[in-house]
């Protein structure tokens, strides 16, 4: 990683050396991408080293008696006293394990002193855990292992998570019984609570009180939500059950002039969103997946300065390109904004006869726009020409080349981990298999991981073209991780 770190920054620094061969905006865009790349580098760094950990190389784990139980974890001691009598559970979620397996087993000691050793237990892929029932004496426990070459995602003794690994991110997804934002409601009727002020708050209590959902999924038989709020003699309000819908559901309590308090209840904890804002803040339940980065045409080097009404050119191809300029030339935008008065384009293009020509006008809309100017037999020059360097878009391509004014966050994901491999999933969406597609790699490792990081499936040594089978997975999102000696990558899939 610090080879490619290096790597990274003296194509920068050569680009600097060589400034002579770009203009200041395509100079800006070069530098942009390359600074890009090695935040990105750094993160992706940080954490692939931190979301699994190797027993051996976790601190939680002490040495073990013997060759054959090399690593102990220490759930109590005998010097702990009356909190060693309690029940003493291990639980960890295994994401690989060596060749030849690996067991563990209880070490405890008994009422009158003696050792004690359970029979090994073979540690699998997925969850492993166990409880050692209380006693009524002073006693220890230990859990023994076999292998310090068990990779893990999640550890925990008696409750509490080992910082050997990070937590993984909050998921794209959430449901209310899941999310700490809710309270306990006030009846089985409204089990979950969402408080937007209180009484205590005082005069900001008096401002008007928001809730905004998105719904992605309801229980069977649906799920409402309502008002609750105090009035100005301090009577409790209960507003009338209004039904929740798939999509955006919203509801503002208008503003006051006395301190009050707001809240918003719901009918289920059944109900799954992808966002949720009180009073304009985001929860932090669900994390908001990053979106593509966008351009305005008048912060893009792909375009060169044009006469007064049309300042903006997209050049397609010159005279001097000579044959390549016979073929037929294609722009295509998806905009995202336009200015007030609107933005149009045209097509310039020179002649048989060596002229100059001018296409009318036509009106850029949001969403796809796109033109092919046809090939003909004589070299020529097509340009595209914009009126207004204030159209944002979120992609571009000229003559299928897509622009590197979009750096989207996959994309560069995919150039860090795919650039050496080229490894892709498809179809996406899924609706029973998918298969893997391997180029500059023999073979990968794959984990299927649920919206809550649970993992359900781990597959070890898939070759190129190998097809999963997910038919017996419930509709919904998933993550597949890919697993190299350089690195992981998760790759977000939706079952349908």
């Amino acid at each position: 990683m610090k080879f490619f770190l290096l790597t990274l920054l003296s194509i920068a620094i050569m680009s600097l050396i060589y400034i002579d061969k770009y203009s200041l905006s395509e100079l800006r865009k070069k530098i942009k991408i390359f600074l890009l790349l090695a935040v990105f580098a750094v993160n992706s760094f940080n954490t692939f080293a931190q979301t699994t950990s190797l027993i051996s190389d976790c601190g939680d784990f002490i040495s073990g008696p013997n060759a054959s139980w090399p690593h102990v974890l220490v759930a109590t001691t005998i010097a702990d006293g009356p909190a060693s009598q309690a029940s003493q559970t291990f639980t960890m979620n295994v994401t690989s394990l060596p060749a030849d397996g690996a067991n563990f087993r209880v070490y405890k000691t008994v009422a009158n002193g003696n050792d004690y050793f359970g029979n090994p237990i073979a540690l699998t892929l997925g969850s492993n855990s166990i409880t050692v029932t209380a006693v009524a004496f002073d006693r220890a426990v230990k859990f023994q292992f076999s292998s310090g070459d068990v990779e893990f995602g999640a550890l925990s003794l008696n409750g509490d998570d080992s910082d050997c690994v990070d937590a993984l991110p909050p998921p794209p997804l959430s449901l209310i019984s899941d999310c700490g934002d809710f309270v306990s409601g006030p009846s089985d009727s409204w089990p979950h609570v969402l408080v937007a002020t209180t009484i205590a708050n005082g005069p900001a209590s008096q401002a008007s009180q928001t809730f905004t959902m998105n719904v992605t999924s309801l229980p069977a038989d649906g799920a409402n939500f309502r008002v609750y709020k105090t009035t100005a003699n301090g009577n409790d309000y209960f507003g009338n059950p209004i039904a929740l819908t798939l999509g955006s559901n919203s509801i503002t309590v208008s503003a006051v002039d006395f301190d009050r308090a707001v809240k918003f209840q719901f009918s289920s904890g059944d109900v799954e969103f992808d966002a949720l804002s009180l009073n304009g803040e985001d929860s932090d339940c669900v994390v908001t997946l990053p979106p593509s980065s966008l351009s305005l045409i008048s912060n893009c080097g792909d375009f060169v300065s044009g006469p007064s009404a049309w300042p903006h050119v997209l050049v397609a191809t010159t005279i001097d390109d000579g044959l390549a300029s016979q073929a037929s030339q294609t722009f295509t935008m998806n905009v995202t904004s336009l200015p007030a008065d609107g933005a149009n384009f045209r097509v310039y293009k020179t002649t048989a006869n060596g002229n100059d020509y001018f296409g009318n006008p036509i009106a850029l809309t949001l969403g796809s726009n796109s033109i092919t100017v046809s090939a003909v037999d004589f070299d020529r020059a097509v340009k595209f020409q914009f009126s207004s360097g204030d159209v944002e878009f979120d992609a571009l391509s000229l003559n299928g080349k897509d622009s590197d004014c979009i750096v989207t966050t996959d994309n560069l994901g995919e150039y860090v981990f795919d650039k050496k491999y080229g490894i892709k999933l498809f179809p996406n969406p899924i609706r029973n298999y998918f298969t893997i597609s391997l180029e500059g790699i023999d073979f990968v490792d794959i984990s299927i991981l649920d919206i809550k990081g649970k993992l359900l499936l781990h597959k070890s040594q898939l070759f190129n073209q190998e097809r999963i089978d997910i038919s017996n997975y419930t509709p919904g999102i998933y993550f597949v991780k890919i697993i190299t000696s350089d690195g992981t990558r998760d790759i977000k899939i939706l079952k349908h």
